[in-house]
C-alpha cells in the first residue's frame, strides 16, 4: 500500500536530564511552534536516576551528562509527561501535543482518563495519546519493582487502562470490569474534544505490541526501523488491522529517531560518537523486536539521521517512499541553544522538501 500521508515532524522537548527546566521547555515548546514542527512531544518515567540520565539520553548529549554529573548540585530530573503537556498548552496555540508513551500500567484509568480530557479540551484538541506497557528491565528500568506492578501481567494492565479510559471518554455513567481496573457508574466529565479519542500510538514491534497497535493504535511510532523494514513491517500491520475490521487506509506509520546536523558528515558522526556509545549501554537489553537486525549500536547508527541537512533530507525521503511519514525527532546537543540552532537549520533546509 502506497502511503498518502504528508510527511509531518514533530520534536521532542528536554523535560528529562540536566537540561530539562521550566524555562527552556517553555521557550523550546514557543519555538517548535514558531518553526513550524506539527507536535511537541515529550516522554514519561516517574522514576528517574543517574544511570538512565547517562543512558537514555532523549534530551541532551553524553556530553551534556558528563558536565552536569561533576557539579555538586546535580539531581536527576525527570518533569512527568501530562503535567508537561498541561503546561506547554497554555504556552502555545497551534502545535500538537504528545506522550511518546505513557506507560498504562502505573497509571489509574479514572484519574488518567479526566487528566488527559482535561489536557485536550485546554489545548482545544491537540492532544496525541501514545500509550505503551513499559520497558523491559534488562533496558535498566526499575519501575515495575517499585511500584509494585508485575511485568508478567503489564500487558494485560495496558489493556484494561486503555479500554476503560475510552469507556470513559464516551459515556456518561462509566462502568468497567477487568482483572485489574474496575469501576461502576462514574461520572466523569470534561471529555475529550477529539472523539471517540485522541489519536492513539503505539510502539513497539513485539507481538504484543503489534497485536495492541492492531486493536487500538491509530499511528505506530516505531523505533530503530530502517527504511527498508518499513515494507514488510507495515504488510503485517495492515494483515492485523484488516482481520478486525479495520481499514489501513487512515492509519499513519511512524518513527521516533535520533538526529543531529552538521556542516558535514564527518563531523556529525564524530560529534554524535560518545552518545551513540551511551545508546548501546541503555538499550542493550531491548529483545523481541522482530524487525531489528544486529546489535543496539548497530541499529542505532543505522537508524539514525546524522548529517548534513541534505543527506538528512535525502534519507528522510527513503524513510518516506518506504512508507513513514511521521518523525519525532530527538535532536542530540550539548545545550538548549544548540537544539534550538538544529530545529532553525531543519526548518529552513529539510522541511521544505517535504510541504
Amino acid at each position: 500500500m502506497v502511503t498518502k500521508h504528508k510527511p509531518s515532524f514533530g520534536v521532542r522537548i528536554p523535560v528529562a536530564g540536566p537540561l530539562a527546566n521550566p524555562t527552556d521547555i517553555a521557550r523550546s515548546a514557543v519555538m517548535a511552534e514558531k518553526l513550524g514542527f506539527e507536535v511537541a512531544w515529550v516522554h514519561d518515567y516517574v522514576c528517574w536516576n543517574k544511570q538512565l540520565d547517562s543512558a537514555h539520553i532523549s534530551c541532551g548529549s553524553k556530553k551534556s551528562f558528563s558536565d552536569a554529573a561533576n557539579r555538586s548540585d546535580y539531581e536527576p530530573i525527570f518533569f512527568e509527561s501530562i503535567t508537561n503537556l498541561a503546561y506547554i498548552a497554555g504556552i502555545t496555540e497551534k502545535i500538537r501535543l504528545g506522550i511518546a508513551v505513557l506507560i498504562l500500567p502505573y497509571r489509574d484509568a479514572l484519574v488518567t482518563a479526566k487528566q488527559l480530557a482535561c489536557v485536550d479540551v485546554l489545548s482545544n484538541g491537540r492532544l496525541d495519546l501514545g500509550i505503551g506497557q513499559g520497558a523491559a528491565k534488562s533496558t535498566l528500568n526499575t519501575e515495575n519493582e517499585v511500584m509494585g506492578i508485575s511485568r508478567k501481567t503489564k500487558v494485560q494492565q495496558t489493556r484494561e487502562v486503555f479500554e476503560a479510559m475510552r469507556v470513559v471518554w464516551n459515556t456518561e455513567l462509566s462502568t468497567y470490569n477487568g482483572d485489574f481496573v474496575n469501576f461502576k457508574e462514574a461520572e466523569i466529565f470534561p471529555k475529550p474534544i477529539q472523539r471517540p479519542n485522541p489519536p492513539i500510538w503505539i510502539g513497539g514491534s513485539a507481538e504484543n505490541s503489534l497485536e495492541m497497535i492492531a486493536d487500538y493504535a491509530d499511528a505506530w511510532l516505531s523505533w530503530g526501523i530502517v527504511p527498508d523494514q518499513f515494507p514488510p513491517a507495515l504488510d503485517d500491520i495492515y494483515q492485523r488491522l484488516q482481520k478486525r475490521g479495520r481499514d489501513p487506509e487512515n492509519f499513519v506509520a511512524g518513527t521516533e529517531i535520533q538526529i543531529y546536523l552538521a556542516e558535514t558528515v564527518e563531523q556529525a558522526r564524530k560529534d554524535v560518537t560518545p552518545t551513540m556509545f551511551a545508546f548501546e549501554e541503555g538499550y542493550a537489553g531491548v529483545t523481541g523486536d522482530k524487525y531489528k537486525p544486529g546489535g543496539v549500536l548497530e541499529t542505532m547508527w543505522n537508524s539514525s539521521l546524522i548529517g548534513t541537512s541534505s543527506s538528512v533530507t535525502s534519507e528522510i525521503s527513503n524513510y518516506v517512499e518506504k512508507g513513514c511519514t511521521a518523525f519525532e525527532l530527538k535532536f542530540i546537543y550539548d545545550n538548549v541553544d544548540q537544539m534550538i540552532e538544529q530545529w532553525h537549520d531543519f526548518a529552513e533546509n529539510v522541511m521544505p522538501s517535504f510541504k
